[in-house]
């Protein structure tokens, strides 16, 4: 094996950067959340609307990225621009958390998604769902394990039927004539508790994960002019076909079907041609949640790789196999996430972690409040990554006063407004979050407190670790493209 040290040659084409981005950002809640945000916004335009300003933002953010992503094209994403702009021991912390729960928890999330559907689907393998769910996690990782060539085909192969299933709803759209239900034949509402405001943290949710692309910078054909412009087509892309499907939705099943409706894209294809669609909603939903695990491994173990360039305590996770893989990080976040699997999806392993908060004489969460396990997790881990997400927006006019000197192939456009705006939105996420989460915050202090230590320990321990390398002092890479 080698070190990352040695130059990753280029392997990601544009169109890869796209498939990436668009298996990551188009999981699952494109198939749940419309109905939701038609409710809380109380129209059909007002909903359009919230679809088109949550793709607007992320555009906003999509362009500060393109900023950092070129100015440093490293490992790493926000692990690297917080370290250069906040110091090292705020890119340790977030990495770490990231690592521990927030990437790993996604990843969870996904592959309950995958198993519950799967059980739908097939309802004699029901009760296995822990198994699905851990099948869902290490069929993807053995693509990975395969190769930079294999990862990025199995990505392209997922991202490809993802796009035809959500064709299928587009034709739909277009081909359904129009027919009155009455309202009393359709099922009561659900989210009439919603609100103009929660709807939006759903849609800013559906476009969430962009950012995660960023880690794989490095291994981007000519990565300084390629990925800004695989952000903004990326979510511009994603933003027009998000409004098209919400478009397609309500034209087939009607405002009052809409936000009744508990899959409105089985739903959609079931008026129009008529079938039964149940296997059809699982196999698409199964599709997104397969394309989304495979971009979060792809692009989280090079989250690792940065680390374990500038922590010598972590130093395996820079070692690549042949087949261009960085095979202990890959095996440490694959880890990682099954044992989440075993811990936070299944019965005993919360009760384990009950268990455990109250012999520390902490706050228990309550499970089903929020869903189940991973809902759980993610309603806990939202205020910090948003909050770092904050910072890393904050990044780019911090690094603009202190850096100034440094080059920049990709310049934000209406600097300083555009920064500003996603800093904005990245706030109010941050306070809706904590809104929602409010105690259940509690349950990551233990992850904080140890990320802390360990980012201080790290880096005043007297082994000498502090003497190593360190991403935050390296100087920007030259462009992938010109490496041999």
């Amino acid at each position: 094996m080698k070190q990352a040290s040695d130059r990753q040659p280029s392997k990601l084409s544009f169109g890869d950067t796209l498939s990436l981005i668009f298996g990551i950002v188009v999981g699952v809640s494109i198939f749940s959340v419309p109905p939701s945000v038609f409710a809380g916004s109380g129209g059909t335009l007002a909903a359009i609307g919230i679809w088109l300003l949550g793709g607007l933002l992320a555009l906003c953010g999509a362009l500060c990225y393109g900023e950092l992503a070129a100015m440093y094209p490293e490992f790493g994403a926000e692990y690297l621009y917080l370290s250069k702009g906040f110091g090292r021991r705020i890119g340790f912390v977030y990495a770490w958390m990231q690592m521990t729960v927030i990437l790993t928890g996604s990843i969870g999330v996904m592959s309950f998604a995958f198993a519950d559907y799967a059980g739908h689907a097939i309802p004699s393998i029901e009760s296995f769902s822990g198994l699905l769910a851990a099948g869902a996690i290490a069929i993807p990782g053995a693509w990975q394990f395969l190769g930079l060539r294999t990862g990025k085909l199995a990505q392209n192969v997922l991202s490809f039927g993802k796009l035809l299933s959500l064709a299928v709803i587009l034709v739909c759209g277009v081909m359904f004539v129009p027919s009155h239900v009455a309202t009393s034949e359709l099922p009561e509402a659900t989210n009439s508790w919603m609100t103009p405001g929660l709807a939006f943290v759903f849609v800013l949710y559906a476009y969430g994960g962009w950012s995660d692309v960023a880690m794989v910078t490095p291994e981007v054909h000519d990565c300084r002019r390629t990925m800004p412009r695989a952000l903004l087509f990326g979510l511009g892309g994603i933003t027009v076909l998000y409004i098209l499907l919400n478009i397609a939705y309500v034209r087939v099943l009607g405002y009052d079907g809409l936000i009744r409706s508990s899959a409105p894209a089985a739903d959609v294809v079931s008026r129009t041609w008529g079938v039964s669609s149940g296997w059809i909603m699982s196999g698409m939903v199964m599709l997104s949640a397969l394309g989304a695990i495979n971009g979060m491994l792809f692009a989280g173990c090079r989250l690792l790789v940065a680390v374990g360039r500038d922590y010598p305590r972590f130093r395996s996770w820079t070692e690549w196999s042949r087949s261009q893989t960085p095979f202990l990080a890959l095996v440490s976040l694959l880890g990682i996430s099954l044992i989440m699997v075993l811990v936070v999806g299944t019965p005993s392993g919360r009760d384990g972690v009950d268990a455990v908060y109250r012999w520390c004489g902490l706050f228990t969460p309550d499970w089903e409040k929020y869903g189940r396990g991973f809902d759980t997790l993610v309603a806990a881990t939202a205020p910090i990554f948003w909050g770092f997400f904050t910072l890393s927006g904050m990044a780019v006019i911090v690094l603009r006063m202190t850096r100034p000197e440094l080059e920049r192939p990709f310049h934000v456009p209406l600097y300083p407004v555009t920064p500003l705006i996603f800093i904005a939105s990245s706030v109010y996420m941050l306070w809706s979050s904590l809104d929602y989460a409010r105690q259940l915050t509690v349950l990551m202090l233990p992850f904080l407190v140890i990320g802390c230590l360990l980012a201080f320990i790290l880096k005043y321990s007297p082994d000498g670790s502090d003497a190593s390398p360190r991403i935050a002092d390296l100087p920007a890479a030259e462009s992938s493209d010109q490496n041999p």
